[in-house]
């Protein structure tokens, strides 16, 4: 028994024999009182009023028992519901407090309703989640909805969903919780002792990196009686959402809504047209909200120009720095604007902001009593950061971590600073609102960390990379805290520093490959390019860079299967930034190596699975025979999986089949892909006949590749009945989520080139008008996401309008086309040179067509060039193209009668296509280029008098004709 419940029974025994005692002291009394009373008084009546003080004390003191006893279940029925709601209320964190660090001021959500800046923008979609909410509300309906928001950090995710919660709570009488980590699997149970019919709405904030959390919490929310919504807020959505979707206990659900994808673009309803000018009016209220709230004179900004790719927290942190500098400057800045340059580095602002918060660091710490120099706190703060501490012993051993990197002659308390770090960010603790209502969100921990989350990363980023230190220095002061501090971590530790450092890496803000132009940041930081002679000093505006830091966090983790898997669980898939493919395949090789297990099934499941990992990282680095491998051996095991337990492994063989089939067309070898897509999606087709709402997008897309295949082997009217079956499936899904309107578009795409293959030109035109349709407004809705797309579709088309005599309009769909592909190879030319590449020598074709000589040259010239450097990399699978570009050279220029050139390409296009056809390539598409570069040659061969040579060539041709002839 506890200490309050040993208090509490002495405290009911001890007030028992107080009722007791006064009974029997009154029962003594009225006795003594009978026995003195004189002898007139009858016998009688005073033996009455003995035996009723006798039978009046033992029942009174029954019946006041009775009511203490009674009065004290009410009351521990009363404190019992207290303590309920109380827990009820400590599902959320605690905020950030205001003082003097402007990081609080930019904090999405804040003590009770009270917000700094005004919501600007986003209100279509909060009044799309307040429907989402209310549709077919009955309070005495049992309902679960599951939406998920995504966008990068800082587009305004987390303060859209705190709107979401004050409507709901001030309009509508909802509970709503933003639900800290750890609190998941409780949370349904605890918010329903104190709050038991009221409709409910959670928020999950970093839903990406809380997926079994998020499934236990949708279980038991799936199974309440009452009305329930989850809002999840994550950066991407990628395998975990998948997987959630798939889940058979709350997959149904999860799926039902579409995921909404923040833009970083918002529009403001006041702002008038134009992307600066919806920038200037964001920041314009900002200005003025920062300014009323700090009581400062007003400061007018002007933006000058476009912040590129600015987005919510962008723009107030821009904002936020120029009324910070009215504050510090003189007076008279503030009736004169500061212009904020063109191009203005968020690296700069933050570290301009970070130089605000830092001065409260060494005020505070000269009131805690430790080091006040600014390097010993900048690095504590950044290690509570990057490493947090969930006790105070963490937080000791923490500071005495970081005791290391301290100046000479540095005393550093640990306990001292472990608890200044605490002051100084507090931990996630319940808090209550002025309507005793919790409303806000953070991580738990025995110390917090710095807000908003970017610039905590950026925060660590810059410590990592040493950019405080002398430029001789930096490389070595860098390795030195990489060392201390990415090294010898704890599970707990690693995961969290893993999250810290990908999401860094992945940000937007930062080049994914270009090395950014010799200059040094204006406020005090020493931001220099990456020298190439120095490969050691990192640059942390590159996310190449500071991907490197993530690889030195994961060369230096426990080689435990745990433990690998929970970093790697961190990482984004499908389709993760370029900067972190690298990282990624290290990981995989960790886990490999990680397969440990004493008991030979399970041992067997986890090598299956870490191969299967493996493989899908190195087909990300372009390594497609070391994938191949992986791969195979990955469906190897899977095939013995399945055998012992095929319910519980089916899954595994059938994309584990699926990747393998992608290994084998990549290199050609589409014999074998079509015998491996064939047997996935028969596998798909015989388990979506029992569950089609789980499976039919996995049939769909095995599918989809299946008539790939079939494509790729020249059989292009068996691939039209595969992908017509695929069509069928993502139109019906289409229709029911608005999601699977990219691959209803892709296998639109799919269908017209089937259709160009048997020259049906007018259907194809058809078809990819349709698909371009799509692209269009996927594209308009969520900006960058589907550019890809949209440029393969603009050049598909393009091609059609070239078949049907158009050149004007193919020319028209090639330009918007190569812009797309200029944008987006800048950013990661790994990626999508191939894709510029492919609309240079679509633009070389179109402008031969028109005439424009030295344009088409111009073009072709740099496609071919492209390829070649391509091909070097990757001959198996990009010889075809080459081959294609040289070909479509040669074409234009004997048009534009350039014969000697032209006669050069030719012979390199044939060599290169003959070689690929006698390795079984027979795609209709490469069987007719390789035909039309056959007859162009033989024809300016036999003008140049070379007969011989020109038949040689027709012959050739021959087979080439009937194979096209038989289809």
């Amino acid at each position: 028994m506890t200490e309050a419940g040993f208090g509490g029974y002495r405290g009911k025994g001890a007030r028992r024999l107080w009722v007791y005692g006064i009974a029997s002291t009154l029962a003594v009394i009225v006795g003594i009182a009978a026995a003195i009373l004189p002898e007139s008084v009858p016998t009688w009546v005073r033996q009455t009023m003995v035996a009723g003080a006798v039978v009046g004390g033992v029942l009174g003191a029954t019946l006041l028992e009775r009511w203490f006893t009674l009065h004290d279940r009410h009351q521990e029925a009363a404190d019992r519901e207290a303590r309920d709601r109380l827990a009820s209320q400590q599902l959320g964190v605690r905020p950030p407090g205001d003082e003097d660090a402007p990081g609080r001021l930019l904090s999405p959500v804040r003590d009770g309703d009270e917000q700094i800046v005004r919501f600007v923008g986003r209100d279509d979609v909060l009044q799309q989640l307040v429907d989402w909410c209310i549709d077919d509300y009955d309070p005495g309906r049992r309902s679960l909805r599951v939406r998920l928001v995504t966008g990068a950090g800082g587009v305004g995710k987390t303060r859209l969903a705190h709107e979401l919660q004050r409507a709901m709570r001030t309009n509508h009488g909802w509970e709503c919780r933003n639900l800290r980590t750890g609190v998941e699997a409780e949370a349904m149970q605890v918010l329903r002792r104190g709050h038991r019919e009221a409709p409910v709405l959670f928020i999950v904030d970093y839903a990406e990196n809380r997926s079994e959390g998020v499934a236990e919490l949708l279980r038991q929310a799936n199974n309440d009686p009452g009305a329930v919504r989850v809002l999840l807020l994550a950066r991407r959505g990628g395998l975990w959402w998948s997987d959630l979707c798939q889940q058979s206990d709350v997959g149904a659900v999860v799926g039902r809504y579409d995921p909404i994808e923040l833009s970083a673009r918002v529009v403001p309803h006041d702002a008038d047209d134009g992307h600066l000018a919806e920038q200037q009016r964001i920041v314009d209220v900002a200005v003025q909200d920062f300014t009323a709230f700090l009581d400062k004179s007003p400061a007018q900004l002007t933006l000058p120009d476009v912040v590129p790719g600015a987005r919510m927290l962008d723009l107030l942190s821009i904002a936020l720095v120029h009324v910070l500098r009215v504050e510090v400057h003189a007076p008279d800045v503030a009736t004169s604007p500061r212009r904020t340059p063109a191009g203005v580095s968020m690296h700069a602002v933050f570290d301009e902001l970070l130089r605000h918060e830092a001065r409260s660091w060494t005020r505070s710490a000269d009131e805690a009593g430790i080091p006040s120099d600014g390097q010993t706190l900048r690095i504590l703060v950044a290690a509570a950061c990057l490493l947090g501490a969930e006790s105070q012993d963490e937080a000791e051993s923490l500071v005495r971590r970081v005791a290391r990197l301290c100046p000479p002659g540095t005393s550093l308390d640990p306990r001292a600073a472990a608890r200044w770090l605490r002051e100084q960010y507090p931990p996630s603790t319940g808090f209550l609102d002025s309507s005793d209502d919790l409303v806000l969100v953070g991580d738990p921990g025995w110390i917090g960390s710095l807000h908003p989350d970017r610039l905590a990363e950026h925060l660590v980023v810059s410590m990592l990379t040493a950019t405080d230190a002398s430029d001789t220095t930096r490389a070595l002061v860098s390795a030195e805290r990489r060392d201390v501090l990415l090294r010898g971590l704890s599970e707990r530790q690693a995961v969290r520093a893993m999250i810290v450092l990908t999401r860094a890496a992945s940000d937007p803000s930062r080049s994914q490959d270009d090395k950014p132009s010799n200059s040094s940041s204006s406020h005090g930081q020493n931001h220099r390019s990456t020298d190439e002679s120095d490969p050691d000093r990192l640059d942390p505006r590159r996310g190449d860079d500071v991907a490197r830091l993530a690889l030195d966090l994961v060369q230096g983790i426990d080689v435990r299967w745990r433990t690998v898997s929970a970093v790697h669980e961190l990482l984004p898939w499908p389709d993760p930034p370029s900067a972190l493919h690298e990282v990624g395949h290290h990981v995989a090789v960790l886990l490999v190596r990680a397969v440990n297990s004493d008991r030979l099934f399970e041992r067997t499941g986890r090598t299956a699975h870490a191969q299967h990992v493996l493989g899908n990282w190195t087909f990300t680095l372009g390594d497609y025979d070391r994938s191949l491998s992986a791969r195979e051996e990955a469906t190897r095991l899977y095939r013995k999986l399945a055998r012992w337990r095929p319910r519980r492994y089916w899954p595994g063989l059938t994309r584990s089949l699926d990747n393998l089939g992608d290994s084998y067309a990549v290199l050609g070898r589409n014999d074998e892909a079509l015998v491996v897509r064939h047997e996935a999606a028969g596998t798909w087709r015989q388990h979506a006949q029992v569950d089609a709402v789980r499976l039919l997008p996995d049939l769909a897309k095995s599918l989809h590749n299946l008539g790939v295949s079939y494509r790729d082997l020249g059989q292009p009217r068996e691939a039209l009945v595969t992908h017509r079956e695929a069509l069928a499936a993502r139109r019906r899904l289409a229709e029911q989520h608005d999601r699977h309107r990219a691959s209803l578009a892709r296998s639109l795409s799919s269908i017209g080139r089937c259709h160009t293959d048997l020259s049906d030109t007018e259907q194809a035109h058809s078809d990819y008008l349709e698909a371009l349709e799509h692209w269009r407004q996927l594209d308009t809705q969520t900006p960058t996401r589907y550019e890809p797309d949209l440029a393969l579709a603009l050049g598909d088309l393009g091609a059609t309008y070239g078949l049907l005599g158009l050149p004007e309009a193919a020319l028209a769909m090639h330009q918007e086309a190569h812009e797309i592909w200029l944008r987006l190879a800048a950013r990661n030319p790994v990626r999508f040179e191939p894709g510029r590449a492919r609309s240079l020598t679509y633009l070389g074709t179109a402008y031969a067509d028109l005439g424009r000589v030295a344009e088409s040259v111009r073009a072709h010239d740099e496609a071919v060039a492209v390829y070649r450097d391509l091909t070097r990399r990757y001959p198996s699978r990009r010889e075809q193209n080459l081959a294609w570009s040289l070909g479509s050279s040669a074409a234009s220029l004997t048009m534009c009668g350039l014969d000697d050139l032209a006669r050069e390409q030719f012979a390199e296009a044939v060599g290169l296509y003959r070689r690929r056809y006698e390795t079984g390539m027979r795609a209709v598409l490469f069987v007719t280029a390789y035909r039309s570069t056959l007859n162009g040659y033989a024809t300016l061969l036999a003008s140049a008098g070379q007969h011989d040579r020109a038949r040689d060539l027709r012959d050739d041709a021959e087979p080439i004709e009937q194979f096209l002839a038989d289809l």
